[in-house]
């Protein structure tokens, strides 16, 4: 053994009780040594007890211990320390049956470790360490916080598979160790083959090689399209029926795959952490037609698969395992470097490194918002000298409302000004301290929010973490970083709906009452404040403004936009510290400029209806309509509709004539001229066969598949739905009429005194 130190990027951790300990391991890559396991062996689990609670003299499997710690009634509380965590959860289920409070006994002892320690997925640790199985292993080292920027071994995975049989499994490694290509594919040796493929007799054999190379390789991420649903899925699958050991896991750890209830599933493999790229993506904001491999391939990098069309694929993949092997490795090799090129054009991967150096989560936790929240907050308020409750004590209520929607007025306007309040949520908890410990001191230099909730203006924690939160995004935006921009963004938005919610330990109604209904007293004091000074707010919702300007050439729009938000911003920074006695944080800015309007009627009502309009807008000197919560926008409706909403709206914010575009359309409609664009694609939230009562549309024509897949793409015939990879020639033209074109023509022509009807006639069916 010898004494080293490293910097290591922390990939995955768990515990276990083991001889009467409290083990934890913690397995994570560092640049200089490669893989890294950290295992701890002194770690005693503790929770917390009221001081005055009486226990059983008899127990001998805890040490107590007097703290300076109270409760949020507070009381003094004592600390139990235990051997083991089975040891602390029989002991608090005893205490329950006794009527015995207990305080964070629920929070999980790798968590507390690293959160007292302020570890945030990086450490930097010094220690005696040995080498064993290429994994340099440190036994209870000094542990302390660090900044690392990790380079990591990449491994995307594909694999190619017919009817209950795997073909064929290609892997693209980048990263730290360079570049290599595998293909492992079942068949005899051919000649002339490609030195990157390795072919197997047996399908044993082949995935007894790749395994076997995997871990020589070892890479510290696995990505995918869909990877952990099918590709991991189906061959752990594979290796239960040919007996086969899916040991493909870090230090003899475990590979655990599962479904996650509503759709999707979730994968855990000790030591490597694994992102599905569809996933990742949908979590990220970015929205694609579909979010099939080869449509986001074309999309972000002008390339594809080698096999088209998709419709096809199957009986092609088939045609290819039997006449041509060697074309198979190079279409299931190009699907696994399609991956990890959409991986650095969308920079996935940084993002969620950055988002757990911010959060203090394992990559594969950062959904996991509740726990990121006690990860900052549970230290911090240890240090104020208070404990938090179990979750299972959390008196729950009523939600607080939602973001507050000034009431839209449908018309067609001209020279409407967008003003956006910046991070409005956490600007409110910074500029009325709010936060669970400043409401547990509110009688300590009080202030009041504007809907009348006290908190303190001394005591807090909250506030200051987002002021530190606010400046490293500063900071990454003058740097270009815009992965760690974005994930501060994504920490401080979820603040508001942990504290919200019946998850959090801290919850309390108090805490979201007062964040949104200050946000509602600032639309609306923020639209009395215009209307009194001239201007007319057409439409308002939660952190938005749209404002019809007064007199305006469409060169103006943003100066005038900017100076009304400067107004606003002085307003509001008077009135908060003339009568609330705080320094505002709040801050409105111009978010963009429209030159025509559209607010729609909601269906049925000559009320607007909500987060549903368009504008004509001016980008780079190019006029183009910006549609929200619109057809336009939404995924299940076909490209006709899209098309034909976008060219009606463009027609009437230049004036011109609808009618005799509206007639062409049907006309060209009947007479076949838009076929391809009516295809509706829906997705599958759960299994076809789970679709028992009420089946829609999608599900009918996805049941007539036998591998529909996530999404299906489907057409109205007068059959009914029919998938799109079977033939079909009735499509019911008239269903198209009446369900998409229908419905975005009225929603609009009603503006104009017009309707539907009244332009086709009322007898569609014989129109034509």
């Amino acid at each position: 053994m010898s004494i080293l130190t490293a910097k290591i990027f922390l990939l995955t951790g768990d515990w276990f009780d083991y001889k009467g300990k409290n083990i934890l391991r913690l397995i994570g890559t560092s640049n200089e040594l490669g893989t890294v396991e950290i295992i701890i062996t002194k770690n005693k689990p503790v929770f917390f007890i009221g001081r005055n609670a009486i226990l059983n003299p008899v127990a001998k499997n805890f040490f107590r211990k007097e703290t300076r710690l109270k409760n949020f009634e507070l009381e003094d509380v004592d600390a139990l320390y235990f051997n083991t965590q089975s040891a602390l959860q029989k002991y608090d289920s005893e205490l329950i049956e006794q009527n015995i409070k207990t305080f964070e006994s629920d929070v999980d002892p790798l968590r507390r470790f690293l959160m007292e320690k302020f570890i945030y997925a990086q450490a930097e640790i010094t220690g005696e360490a040995e080498k064993k199985n290429n994994i340099i292993r440190f036994t209870n080292p000094e542990i302390k916080p660090t900044i690392v920027n990790p380079e990591f071994v990449i491994a995307s995975l594909d694999i190619e598979t017919g009817l209950n049989q795997l073909y064929s499994i290609a892997v693209h490694l980048t990263g730290r160790k360079g570049e290599v290509k595998k293909v492992f594919m079942l068949g005899e040796q051919l000649k002339k083959t490609p030195a990157y493929i390795s072919f197997c007799p047996t399908e044993t054999e082949m995935i007894k090689s790749f395994i076997q190379w995997f871990n020589e390789v070892d890479p510290d991420i696995i990505i995918g399209w869909h990877v952990i649903g099918f590709d991991l899925l189906f061959l752990e699958s594979r290796c239960n029926e040919l007996n086969i050991p899916f040991n493909i896991a870090r230090s003899n750890g475990k590979v655990t795959i599962r479904a996650r209830k509503p759709s999707g599933y979730f994968a855990n493999i000790t030591g490597r952490i694994i992102i599905d790229g569809p996933v990742s993506l949908r979590a990220s904001f970015f929205n694609f037609e579909d979010f099939k491999l080869e449509t986001v391939a074309q999309e972000l990098l002008k390339t594809g698969k080698t096999i088209n069309p998709e419709k096809k694929k199957v009986d092609e993949i088939d045609r290819l395992f039997s006449e041509d092997k060697i074309s198979l490795a190079e279409y299931n090799l190009n699907d696994a470097v399609l991956v990890t090129d959409i991986f650095k054009k969308t920079g996935l991967l940084e993002l969620s490194v950055r988002r757990s150096q911010i959060s203090g989560l394992f990559i594969d936790q950062l959904g996991m918002m509740t726990n990121a929240f006690d990860h900052f907050y549970l230290p911090q308020l240890h240090r104020k000298g208070f404990v938090a409750p179990n979750l299972r004590d959390i008196k729950t209520t009523d939600h607080a409302e939602g973001g507050y929607v000034i009431e839209p007025e449908p018309g067609i306007y001209e020279n409407i000004v967008v003003l956006d309040f910046k991070s409005l949520y956490p600007s409110i908890i910074r500029t009325f301290k709010i936060d669970p410990y400043s409401l547990l001191m509110k009688n300590k230099n009080t202030i009041t929010t504007l809907n009348g909730y006290k908190f303190s203006a001394t005591h807090h924690i909250l506030p200051d973490y987002i002021d530190e939160l606010m400046n490293q995004r500063k900071e990454a935006v003058i740097k270009g970083d815009k992965q760690l921009s974005q994930a501060i963004k994504i920490l401080m938005n979820s603040f508001y709906g942990v504290m919200g919610s019946y998850g959090c330990r801290f919850y309390h109604p108090d805490l979201p009452r007062a964040i949104t209904g200050t946000g509602h007293k600032l639309l609306l004091g923020s639209k009395e404040y215009l209307e009194s000074n001239g201007y007319k707010v057409v439409y308002g919702d939660t952190d938005s403004l749209f404002i019809k300007l007064k007199e305006v050439v469409s060169s103006d729009g943003e100066t005038q936009g900017k100076l009304i938000a400067e107004e606003l911003n002085n307003y509001w920074s008077e009135k908060l510290k003339s009568e609330f006695r705080v320094q505002s944080y709040l801050e409105l800015e111009f978010e963009k400029f429209y030159e025509k309007f559209i607010i729609t009627p909601a269906r049925g009502s000559e009320t607007g209806a909500k987060k549903r309009y368009a504008g004509l807008i001016n980008r780079d000197g190019k006029k183009e309509i910006e549609f929200v919560g619109m057809e336009f926008v939404r995924s299940d409706w076909t490209k006709l509709a899209k098309e034909f909403q976008e060219e009606l709206y463009m027609k009437i914010f230049s004036g011109e004539a609808v009618e005799d575009f509206i007639l062409n359309t049907i006309k060209n409609l009947k007479a076949g001229k838009y076929d391809e664009k009516l295809i509706y694609r829906k997705r599958l939230r759960k299994e076809v066969e789970d679709y028992t009562k009420n089946i829609p549309p999608h599900v009918r024509a996805a049941k007539m598949l036998r591998e529909p897949g996530d999404v299906v793409y489907y057409v109205i015939t007068e059959r009914g739905p029919i998938p799109i990879q079977m033939k079909y020639s009735d499509i019911d033209y008239n269903h198209y009429i009446e369900k998409q074109l229908k419905p975005i023509a009225d929603s609009v022509l009603g503006l104009l005194g017009k309707s539907f009807d009244s332009i086709v006639g009322s007898d569609q069916m014989s129109f034509f």
